[in-house]
């Protein structure tokens, strides 16, 4: 009964902090009392059906997902399977490093095989990293600031170390020690947070988003080179009211706006108009059907454009891009990319490396998932030092820093004009993780190997040891 208990206990929590439900909190704690089963006398087997009940109960919400109809479901069946079944191997390998070496290495055994082995999923997933832990944290920036160190994987372990601490701190009453450091590293994260929040901000920027759902409806019934244009000078008009209220830097959303390679300059012309008359720097998505394509056009005040394909196609839906290659640089500490390249931290650090201080981010969900995938945005931008302005269609309109605050935020209305403007700060720029990338995982995995060589080696020395003193007596 225990067991089912901790189960479902943990399931519920990893289902509302992972979710469509945001409970973030939840997450620190869920991990908790499967932890705690497997610390006890509860047979292995038992805490290894717990934790795979308690995985797939807490991936749940996927069977909500608009892009779950996308997804072949034998490939479905085996990505939860390799999830499902290295989570079962992480809190087996804590219980196995519990039972034979010291309380310290106990502490980090959890949060070091579940970090890695989320890094080595994420980095071979043609999702990215959907699905990581560190995101369910996003609404308490003070906890993810680790991230512009190491990565979103050093919040990751954050949070396995807490859930591990608590864990070892309800079932055992005398690892003070180890208790005490896990809480230790834990409360010098939260005063790391709270002291980057606090440093000043000077350098800003007025800036808005725009989402016009009727105009994006009427780009992709547009058939001629009149219709395309239509749809490129209502967007023109809101780049224009935008700019009446200060902003200067524009973004609109992915493929809101169709072109034809034929038609391209005679479309882009009312946009180009409006930054020459404003000075507004925008950032526009557009698509086109023949041939297939995802882009955005970065238009600057004198009139030139620079494009960017999207880098990473969604699977399943987007089979016909051909994935663009080129950087979103564009230089004085700006940069454009296109929704789901932001799901790729390789990616976007590369373009975070040249300076990056403001990202506009042309974007487009399927409603229920908008928060949850918009903030997978704002990591990046946490990670790389850099603001963002993301625009996304049936999603959020919105503008964070680089500190992963939303400073302005909007679901975008079924129909009609939604639109953000808002004081932005510019990020700092380069952070310590967007000059090391993912050194931090790969050092929980050494640290993860290590301690099982060693861990299993000294168990098989006092098997061997206990064996030869009974043939001996």
């Amino acid at each position: 009964m225990i067991t089912l208990l901790a189960a479902v206990l943990s399931g519920i929590m990893f289902y509302l902090s992972q979710g469509y439900d945001h409970v973030w909190a939840l997450v620190w704690f869920a991990p908790v009392p499967l932890l705690w089963l497997a610390y006890g006398n509860t047979r292995i087997w038992q805490v290894i059906g717990a934790s795979a009940i308690a995985l797939l109960g807490g991936t749940g919400y996927i069977l909500q997902s608009p892009y779950l109809h996308l997804i072949p479901p034998l490939v479905f069946a085996s990505v939860l399977a390799v999830d499902t079944g290295l989570f079962c191997v992480a809190v087996g390998f804590a219980r196995f490093v519990q039972r034979r070496s010291s309380p310290l290495l106990t502490l980090f055994a959890f949060p070091a095989c579940w970090t890695v082995f989320e890094f080595l999923i994420e980095l071979q997933s043609p999702n990215g990293t959907y699905g990581s832990l560190a995101y369910s944290t996003m609404s308490a920036p003070v906890l993810i600031q680790g991230a512009s160190l190491f990565g979103m994987y050093a919040v990751t372990f954050l949070i396995c170390l807490f859930a591990n601490t608590l864990a070892m701190a309800l079932r055992f009453k005398r690892n003070t020690a180890a208790v005490g450091l896990g809480l230790t590293i834990c409360a010098v994260n939260l005063v790391f947070g709270i002291v980057r929040l606090a440093h000043p901000q000077p350098d800003v920027l007025r800036v808005a988003g725009i989402v016009d759902e009727t105009a994006v409806a009427d780009a992709w019934r547009a058939k001629t080179v009149s219709a395309d244009l239509a749809v490129a000078e209502t967007y023109a008009r809101e780049v224009r009211a935008a700019a009446r209220e200060g902003a200067r830097f524009v973004v609109t959303p992915e493929g809101g706006m169709v072109s034809t390679p034929a038609g391209q300059s005679t479309i882009v012309a009312p946009l180009v108009a409006a930054a020459r008359d404003t000075g507004v720097q925008i950032i526009a998505g557009f698509h086109s059907e023949a041939p297939a394509a995802d882009f955005a056009l970065a238009i600057t005040p004198d009139g030139r454009t620079q494009r960017y394909d999207k880098r990473h196609p969604v699977p399943g839906l987007e089979h016909d891009l051909t994935p663009g290659h080129a950087s979103g640089w564009l230089g004085d500490g700006r940069a454009e990319e296109i929704c789901k390249d932001m799901d790729f931290p390789d990616t976007i650090r590369s373009d975070a490396a040249k300076g990056a201080r403001l990202m506009g981010v042309p974007a487009g969900d399927m409603g229920i998932d908008g928060w949850q995938h918009g903030i997978m945005s704002v990591m990046r931008g946490v990670e790389g030092g850099f603001s963002i302005v993301r625009a996304a269609n049936d999603g959020l309109v919105f503008a964070s820093d680089a500190q992963g605050r939303l400073l302005a935020l909007k679901q975008d209305a079924p129909a009609g004009l939604t639109m953000i403007v808002a004081d932005l700060p510019l990020g700092p720029g380069p952070t310590l993780y967007t000059r090391i990338g993912n050194v931090f995982p790969w050092l929980c995995g050494i640290f993860a190997l290590a301690l099982a060589l060693g861990t299993g080696l000294l168990a098989w020395r006092r098997r061997t040891a206990g064996l030869l003193r009974s043939l001996e007596n």
